[in-house]
């Protein structure tokens, strides 16, 4: 099917009397009645409107729209608040969420909703079976449930074609009459992603059903770092193929931005250099030059892997280190970042969403904060889906929660934080796309006020890299190696 309507120029009134028949419990805005009119004709579609624009809404008009008796929701389980405060008091749709463990879930599953909601690590426990030689397989007679509608938020994270959460949701998907793919950041690092999300959205359609026939045809191959000893390859666009892809994807994929949706505050970005102690001076040299670690107490060496130097270089910045097979862990005794984090939390009366990345982090910023007696939420893995949905919602609704610490890896999607409107970055992140969901949480939809993101930068550091060259073709291992060969040149120490 070719369409060449331009949905966009379409008036609000014109849509409204489209739609004048459909009971919405809630007026959609425009750009929201223009998903509905680009969804009218279709049975599949990918929603890539900006983070923050009300996408969860969206698809619950489309379901509408589409006269869908039972869908299922993919997302990840931050995004349970988001959907069940739209589900709740925004649509007529009756609803169940799928937590607990897979006999709970199959449970659940049997009453009769219009809408149940699972996160995607919870697909396996229904349509796959652990076998203790092979892991995880796919069990063709689980899909028993009838599903005529599926979302999957933020469908991104469909994008590896061999993981087991995506395959499971190219098999539900299968088994649709209608399915809508929706995220804000559809493109991290290449456009080999979008391969895998759009099998998802409409089984190859668009882009093909096989990845290596999609990959030979779009990309060259280039052989990387090769004059460090170790080569790996990347997978670089050819030239006009840009167009082509998203050409093949336009019939089914709409996008809006931001600022086509609505009139938004805007959001000033500071970096806070912060001055290194002399110990981490001294750690980080030690790492580099294949040293015993000089922390009083200890006889760690890193060894001369350059992995583990650079997860030891990004690691270190924050305060600690990660060593051994059990993943022990060295603190330093001074720490810069959480001294400039209370100093900052002291001078502000606004509520702050601060995202980490690693568990020690969370650790070392919990204590501090106690300490300091600063209310604050926090989520993180390992929590189950149930707290994490109470402290989110804790830190929306009691305004004595100063503070949301949120690990990047588990809830930097799907929620809405614009009670606060303060991000800090306890680490910089390399990926823009993360980045970029990160600051959705708190300018979106809702938010009046300026918006401030800080990232903590530590100088003389690995940091000083990530923040000046993050973007998508950042690799840790590859800096890494540039960084020690700089460290070298400037301390005049032959490399060994």
């Amino acid at each position: 099917m070719i369409d060449t309507l331009d949905y966009k120029s379409l008036t609000k009134e014109e849509l409204q009397y489209i739609f004048s028949d459909i009971d919405f419990p809630l007026e959609p805005m425009w750009h929201q009645l223009v998903s509905l009119a680009f969804a009218a004709k279709r049975d599949r579609v990918a929603f890539f409107h900006d983070v923050g624009t009300g996408k969860t809404l969206t698809a619950l008009h489309t379901l509408k729209l589409w006269d869908c008796q039972k869908t299922l929701v993919v997302c990840p389980s931050s995004a349970f608040s988001s959907w069940r405060r739209d589900l709740r008091y925004h649509t007529d749709f009756s609803y169940e969420f799928l937590i607990g463990g897979g006999r709970d879930r199959k449970k659940l599953l049997k009453k009769k909703k219009d809408v149940f909601v699972i996160n995607f690590e919870g697909l396996k426990t229904i349509y796959a079976k652990l076998f203790k030689k092979v892991g995880w397989r796919m069990i063709e007679s689980s899909f028993i449930h009838g599903f005529d509608g599926l979302v999957l938020d933020e469908v991104h994270k469909c994008k590896n074609y061999d993981a087991l959460q995506s395959i499971l949701c190219c098999a539900i998907s299968a088994r649709a009459d209608h399915v809508i793919g929706l995220t804000g950041t559809p493109i991290d690092k290449s456009y080999l992603e979008l391969f895998n999300i759009f099998k998802a959205i409409d089984l190859g359609k668009s882009l093909g059903s096989n990845f290596f026939s999609y990959r030979y045809k779009y990309f060259d191959k280039i052989m990387q770092g090769s004059k460090y000893g170790r080569k790996w390859p990347e997978w670089i666009l050819k030239e006009g193929c840009e167009e082509e892809i998203l050409d093949r994807i336009s019939d089914v994929t709409l996008s809006f931005d931001m600022e086509e949706c609505f009139d938004l505050p805007e959001v000033n970005e500071i970096v806070r250099y912060l001055h290194p102690s002399d110990q981490f001076l001294q750690v980080q040299e030690d790492i580099i030059t294949n040293k015993p670690l000089r922390i009083p107490g200890t006889n760690v060496k890193i060894g001369g892997k350059i992995k583990a130097k650079a997860h030891a270089l990004r690691e270190l910045p924050s305060g600690f280190i990660y060593y051994g097979e059990n993943k022990s862990v060295l603190r330093l005794s001074k720490n810069p970042k959480i001294e400039a984090l209370l100093d900052f939390l002291e001078d502000t009366a606004s509520k702050v969403v601060l995202f980490y990345w690693y568990t020690e982090e969370r650790e070392i910023i919990e204590k501090a904060l106690r300490k300091a007696k600063i209310p604050f939420c926090s989520v993180y893995g390992g929590q189950g889906d149930i707290r994490k949905e109470e402290e989110i919602t804790r830190f929306s609704e009691d305004k004595k929660d100063k503070v949301l610490l949120s690990q990047a890896t588990i809830a930097s999607e799907g929620f809405d934080a614009y009670v606060a409107d303060v991000v800090i970055f306890f680490s910089p992140f390399s990926s823009p796309k993360m980045r970029k969901q990160c600051i959705g949480r708190i300018r979106r939809k809702g938010q009046t006020k300026k918006c401030l993101v800080v990232d903590f930068v530590l100088e003389n550091s690995m940091e000083e890299r990530v923040i000046e060259r993050r973007g998508p073709r950042f690799n840790l291992v590859q800096e890494t190696m540039e960084y020690i060969r700089d460290f070298h040149k400037s301390s005049s120490v032959s490399i060994v």
